[in-house]
């Protein structure tokens, strides 16, 4: 199936690990060129050497950039675009959730982590809005958590988090429709990255269980019982880039085993 993918232009936050990076090497593989962006360089050095070495006819770049600091975002994104020669696709995939109850959860780990997302998630789909402008295929991707339609109390934060991320996406979207934009966001549930893996370690430690029956606990609630991988949600952001998704705008799709009882 032709995607209409190859020779697209992509910026992809959050790209030195992770969800985003196994994105990243989804675009490669249908002939996207990448622009990385992340606040650490020798991370950055080593996750497009990954690309390359699975997609060696990869063109990649690497750009530094800090969410928390607002005034990296605005060079980062013209100097992605200048070293790709304009962007067709913007990822959203950086940022997190501090874990924790109300009470264990200080006013500065707030301040932070909204800082990078939604507002760090605004101001990267702001700089980057003219450029995409341009294009005939122009997306834009939110990376958010089932957390924005579920929320659960042991995890305060990641609730109005990845709410306002998808409150966003729909908002995107409206405005930028007559542009032919298109705007989605993609929820994962439990993942499998460095994130999940502290998760099951955090859950061993709070119910005195081995590692293996902690994660087994975690899952008990998914339908389908397994953790998603990074590539499944990875398969699901090279469709909604694709030319096959041009009518699909404002929604957001779980990829959570079936995990979230809201429809």
């Amino acid at each position: 199936m032709d995607l209409g993918l190859h020779g697209r232009k992509a910026i992809i936050s959050g790209a030195n690990r992770g969800i985003g990076l196994t994105i990243a090497e989804h675009f490669a593989a249908e002939g996207v060129a990448l622009a990385l962006l992340g606040r650490n360089e020798a991370g950055l050095t080593v996750a497009a050497a990954q690309v390359r070495a699975k997609h060696p006819a990869a063109k990649v770049c690497t750009v530094v950039m800090d969410l928390e600091q607002p005034q990296t975002i605005n060079p980062a994104v013209e100097a992605s675009v200048t070293q790709l020669g304009g962007v067709d696709i913007l990822v959203n995939c950086a940022g997190g959730a501090y874990r924790g109850r109300l009470e264990e959860i200080p006013d500065e780990m707030w301040e932070r982590y909204f800082k990078v997302k939604p507002l760090g998630l605004l101001r990267m789909t702001r700089a980057a809005l003219p450029h995409l402008k341009k294009s005939d295929q122009g997306r834009v991707i939110n990376i958010s958590g089932t957390r924005g339609r579920e929320p659960e109390a042991h995890s305060m934060m990641s609730g109005p988090i990845n709410f306002g991320t998808l409150s966003v996406t729909k908002a995107m979207a409206n405005e930028f429709g007559p542009f032919g934009i298109t705007v989605n966001a993609i929820a994962p549930g439990s993942t499998a990255t460095r994130r999940f893996t502290e998760l099951v370690e955090i859950t061993a430690l709070e119910r005195g269980l081995s590692l293996e029956k902690a994660e087994q606990y975690l899952l008990q609630e998914v339908p389908l019982g397994k953790v998603i991988q990074p590539e499944d949600v990875a398969d699901l952001a090279v469709f909604l880039a694709s030319a096959r998704s041009r009518l699909i705008s404002g929604t957001a799709i779980n990829v959570d085993g079936g995990r979230t009882r809201s429809i």
